[in-house]
């Protein structure tokens, strides 16, 4: 490994004097095309949703112990639950890669990206919190020391992570992301607004890779054709975003969530949501993340348009809803 790879000591960059609180941020991410697919070494697209984000501040804290503040739970770092050990895997080891000073600090999050909806909301708290603790001890992190912390905390507390969640966390550019393979960044201006709608169900991804894995073994032939029509989607849908053509891809979209309502990971309440965007005039709807609960997504020609089916869907069940402007990359209610 090289020296930037892993060598983070402090001892020559960390000012003697810390500021009195230090700020992270980072955002959550949406699946645009591909899910489920993805795992059978299908291209998904994913997009950073800058609509949705977590931000961390991190300060001295006069306690002799490491206090953790959020929504989720307010106690002692040492007393976080077994959920949150990738978060209490990242204080660690960000505070041992650049040799910092295990002082009591107190760590409060804040965040709007709702838990287990496919939106990536750990690694986004997790993003958050390697930022948060690197400006409070004024040392650089780079972007590939980000991602190192970070994935490598997700494997220690889970055994595994695509690094897809980190990625769009820690990024601005949207990537086409292939098991195995590099994933490839690349721009989207589009004159059109997406919209994401939390169910307020959680999804469960685990039983949902695993019914189609099963559906899979079962009917092989009926998994594979589903796949490769998947693969003809998400490949057109990238070159419909980069000939900005919205309405194909607005069609692609719904093609999307056909295959995956067949291989069903789909649900009632999501179905619903998704046909009360399409009746209120979206270029297409579909389901987004694992499925089976979670967050549905539709594309928009125009703002208007888009509130008119953020209104529909939420009158559908939908819990909350956001919109994305593609055209600037910027969130607009």
């Amino acid at each position: 490994m090289n020296e930037e790879n892993m060598s983070y000591s402090t001892h020559d960059t960390l000012h003697q004097q810390t500021p009195s609180i230090g700020h992270g941020q980072a955002h959550s991410k949406i699946i645009l095309m591909g899910e489920h697919a993805v795992v059978y070494g299908v291209p998904a697209i994913a997009l950073p949703f800058t609509a949705a984000s977590t931000k961390v501040i991190v300060q001295k804290n006069n306690h002799s112990v490491s206090y953790f503040e959020s929504e989720y739970f307010t106690g002692t770092a040492a007393e976080m639950p077994d959920e949150m050990n990738n978060l209490k895997q990242v204080i660690q080891l960000t505070l041992d890669s650049f040799a910092l000073p295990k002082e009591p600090l107190h760590y409060k999050v804040t965040s709007n990206i709702p838990v287990k909806r496919g939106m990536g909301s750990s690694a986004a708290v997790s993003v958050a919190l390697v930022r948060a603790i690197t400006d409070y001890y004024q040392v650089h992190l780079s972007d590939y020391q980000l991602k190192m912390i970070v994935n490598q905390a997700e494997i220690i507390a889970h055994e595994t992570t695509s690094g897809i969640d980190t990625l769009m966390a820690s990024s601005h550019r949207p990537v086409m992301y292939q098991k195995s393979e590099p994933p490839v960044p690349f721009d989207i201006n589009l004159k059109a607004f997406l919209i994401v709608a939390d169910s307020g169900i959680e999804g469960q991804t685990k039983i949902a890779v695993g019914k189609v894995r099963q559906l899979y073994e079962q009917r092989p032939s009926m998994v594979k054709d589903a796949l490769k029509s998947i693969e003809r989607f998400v490949k057109l849908g990238y070159q419909a975003i980069k000939q900005q053509d919205t309405n194909e891809l607005g069609r692609l979209l719904t093609y999307n969530h056909y295959y995956l309502n067949q291989l069903g990971i789909s649900d009632p309440k999501l179905d619903h949501i998704i046909r009360a965007a399409w009746y209120a005039g979206a270029l297409g709807a579909k389901l987004t993340g694992g499925g089976l609960g979670g967050c549905a997504i539709a594309l928009a020609e125009t703002q208007t348009i888009a509130q008119t089916i953020a209104d529909a869907m939420k009158q559908a069940g939908a819990q909350n809803t956001w919109i994305l402007n593609l055209a600037m990359n910027e969130e607009e209610n």
